[in-house]
C-alpha cells in the first residue's frame, strides 16, 4: 500500500514481512449495557483509549452461495472464514513497524457479533492490521467491512484505512492490487495497482496522481459504512466492486496474476516532518485523536473460472 500523490516520491519501500502472531482482545464494557444492547443488535467494541464503539450488523445473514459482483468469474468457494476466525489473522505487532511512524498499538477483537474488529487508538501512528496466512492467485476475494466515518466528516473514511492483496517478500514484482484505500493527503479512496522493481516501481490509479497512468472510475466509491468490496484478479485483468457494482478496472499485461496475501490494515498518519514530505502537504486529511474501528463480517475467497 502506497500514498499516492503527485507529490509522492518513486522510492517508498514496502512494509516488512509478516508473521502469523495472534493476539486476541475481548469484548469488555458494562454488563447492563452490553446486554441491552445485545436485544437490539448492537455491540461494542471497547478502544485502547478506554471509551466504546457501537457497532451494527448488517441485517442478513450471507451464505457460502456465489460473490456479490463478479460472479461469472468464480468457480469452487476456496476460502470462507468469519470475523471471529478472522481474529487469528492478527499480524499488528509484525507488520505496524514496516514504517518509522507506525505504532503497533491497535486491536483486534473477536465477539458475539459474529464479527471482527480492528480498532486504531487515535494516537498519531497507531495502526492495526489483518494479513491471511496463505496467499491466494487467480480468484474471486470478497470481503463484509463497516468502514469508519473521521469525527466529524461523515462522508470521509478515517484514517489510512485499506484493503490490497500483494506479497511484501517480493513487492512490487508480484505486483499489488489495492482494492480500497483511504488516502490521508486527499480524505478519498481510491484503486491502484503497482508493479516493477523495488528500485523502479511503478503504478497507476483512480486518484489521477499516479506516475504511469490513470485507471477508470466506472461507479461510485466508496463511503463510511457497511460495504461489500469484491476483488477479481487473474494474469493480465483486474475487477474492484463496490456493493456489487464495478468501481474500476485493470486489463494489462503488467498484471502477473500471482499469489498474493489479502490485507486489510489501517494508520492514523501523523503530522510529521516524515509523513509531510511523503503526502506532499501539511496535515494529513485523515489525522484525528478518536479512536477508530474497522469491522470485518466475512472474508471469502473463490477459484477463478
Amino acid at each position: 500500500m502506497v500514498v499516492r500523490n503527485k507529490h509522492t516520491p518513486n522510492d517508498m519501500r514496502p512494509r516488512l514481512p509478516q508473521s502469523r502472531n495472534t493476539r486476541t482482545a475481548l469484548y469488555v464494557g458494562g454488563a447492563v449495557v452490553i446486554a441491552a444492547a445485545a436485544l437490539i443488535g448492537v455491540h461494542f467494541a471497547t478502544s485502547s483509549s478506554g471509551g466504546t464503539v457501537a457497532i451494527t450488523p448488517p441485517p442478513g445473514i450471507y451464505d457460502a452461495g456465489p460473490p456479490k459482483a463478479g460472479g461469472e468469474h468464480a468457480g469452487s468457494l476456496q476460502v470462507n472464514v468469519s470475523g471471529q476466525q478472522l481474529a487469528s489473522w492478527n499480524a499488528t505487532s509484525s507488520f505496524c513497524p514496516g514504517n518509522d511512524w507506525q505504532v503497533p498499538d491497535g486491536k483486534v477483537a473477536a465477539g458475539s457479533g459474529g464479527f471482527v474488529t480492528m480498532s486504531t487508538s487515535g494516537k498519531p501512528g497507531s495502526c492495526v492490521a489483518l494479513i491471511s496466512p496463505g496467499k491466494f492467485s487467480s480468484g474471486v476475494v470478497e470481503a463484509d467491512i463497516d468502514f469508519p466515518a473521521l469525527p466529524g466528516q461523515p462522508g470521509t473514511i478515517a484514517n489510512w484505512t485499506s484493503v490490497w492483496l500483494t506479497n511484501q517478500a517480493t513487492w512490487p514484482k508480484d505486483g499489488e492490487i489495492d482494492a480500497v484505500e483511504a488516502e490521508p493527503a486527499t480524505g478519498k479512496n481510491a484503486v491502484a495497482y503497482h508493479w516493477g522493481t523495488e528500485d523502479s516501481p511503478e503504478s497507476v490509479s483512480t486518484d489521477g496522481f499516479a506516475p504511469d497512468g490513470n485507471l477508470p472510475v466506472q461507479g461510485p466509491n466508496l463511503t463510511p459504512g457497511w460495504h461489500v468490496v469484491d476483488i477479481v484478479s487473474t494474469k493480465g485483468f483486474f475487477e474492484v466492486y463496490y456493493d456489487g457494482k464495478k468501481f474500476s478496472t485493470g486489463d494489462n499485461g503488467v498484471i502477473t496474476g500471482a499469489p498474493l496475501n489479502l490485507i486489510i490494515s489501517s494508520s492514523v498518519t501523523p503530522d510529521t516532518p516524515e509523513v509531510e514530505k511523503s503526502l506532499g502537504g501539511s496535515a494529513p486529511v485523515n489525522s484525528d485523536s478518536s479512536p477508530a474501528v474497522i469491522a470485518v463480517r466475512y472474508v471469502k475467497v473463490w477459484s477463478y473460472k
